[in-house]
């Protein structure tokens, strides 16, 4: 069976009998007839309702939430002046109909008595008053909170499907200049090269929109990436090592985060004269991903020189956006070497 919320409106019922049963309950000590009281109690009761819904259902969002604050104070005030000016004109009926609830002064006149009751009703009109502005206030504060949440979030997918927008065309650019330099070298390694190529693309049209991927598809994704990328160099010149979790199942991960580090192997890291080689080393431990590509380094231009780069850049962010403080990247240039250190928290 189903279990169902309470409507609110219960919620406000259960609190009003529980504070005015426990006033009634304190007051019952001093009255001698129990039927009085409860009508002396009354207009305490609706004085009390009037405030705290007039505040909380009209005036703090008009006023209050508007900076008014002085409209706020003096219609607050104005309304508990009514309140007490109810109290005392509802005291005088009673009295004239119902007598005193509690033994006081003959020469008493009820016109001071009235007064005097009206005005203890001050310190009970300014509570209720206080507690609906908290209450009210403290709503709006959540109300606020929630949307600012959902605006950043809105704003950090936004984020993320730009900066992934910027992964696909370089990808892509990249994969074609590799099955491009084929074509003049061995058409036959073209070929198959055309064929890995498709299977990466559809890869990345099926993944694109999806905020996490399973992890072994991703290493897949990348071994094959790293496979189409070597076909156009022989061992002499390419030292390249590869080595992959055996055993990913279960985990999730955002998708393409390792492209960047190993198009930037194979785009830096290769030169037609000298030796080169790219070292790409993943484990995981700790349900993290701990991943080590590092490549001799033959920058292109001046801008390659540049420690980083755009694709490093859009790297950074994806992980701050995604994984915040739990991700961390290390990049060092030493000895003709480039090295990017990941640790990428993994999910289930």
């Amino acid at each position: 069976m189903s279990s169902r919320k309470l409507p609110r409106w219960t919620i406000h019922v259960a609190a009003w009998l529980l504070i005015f049963g426990f006033d009634l309950l304190m007051a019952s000590l001093v009255a001698s007839e129990h039927q009085i009281l409860l009508y002396a109690e009354i207009p305490a009761v609706l004085c009390s309702c009037a405030l705290f819904y007039l505040n909380y259902g009209f005036i703090i969002g008009k006023f209050w939430t508007r900076k008014k604050y002085l409209a706020f104070i003096l219609i607050n005030l104005l309304a508990l002046l009514l309140c007490i000016a109810f109290q005392y004109e509802s005291y005088i009926f009673l009295y004239n109909h119902f007598g005193p609830f509690i033994q006081l002064p003959e020469d008493l006149d009820i016109k001071i008595l009235a007064a005097i009751v009206a005005a203890a009703y001050l310190p009970s009109g300014l509570f209720f008053i206080l507690i609906s502005s908290l209450i009210k206030t403290s709503w709006f504060w959540t109300q606020s909170q929630a949307r600012l949440k959902e605006l950043e979030n809105e704003h950090i997918k936004a984020e993320l499907e730009g900066l992934k927008s910027q992964i696909n065309p370089h990808f892509l650019f990249n994969s074609l200049n590799a099955v491009y330099a084929l074509i003049a070298i061995d058409q036959d390694k073209a070929q198959e090269a055309t064929h890995a190529l498709s299977n990466l693309l559809r890869y990345v049209l099926n993944e694109k929109n999806e905020e996490m991927v399973p992890l072994d598809d991703e290493l897949k994704f990348t071994q094959d990436y790293i496979d189409l990328m070597s076909m156009r160099f022989s061992s002499e010149t390419l030292s390249l090592k590869v080595e992959m979790p055996q055993h990913a199942e279960g985990y999730m991960i955002a998708p393409m985060l390792l492209m960047t580090l190993i198009e930037n192997a194979f785009k830096h890291g290769i030169s037609n004269t000298s030796p080169s080689f790219i070292l790409i080393m993943m484990h995981i431990a700790d349900e993290k991903l701990y991943a080590t590509i590092s490549n001799s380094l033959f920058p292109k231009n001046e801008n390659d020189r540049r420690e980083g780069g755009i694709g490093l850049d859009n790297l950074s962010k994806r992980l701050d956006l995604i994984y915040g403080d739990e991700a961390v990247m290390n990049v060092t240039r030493e000895d003709g070497a480039y090295t990017t250190k990941l640790e990428i928290p993994l999910k289930r």
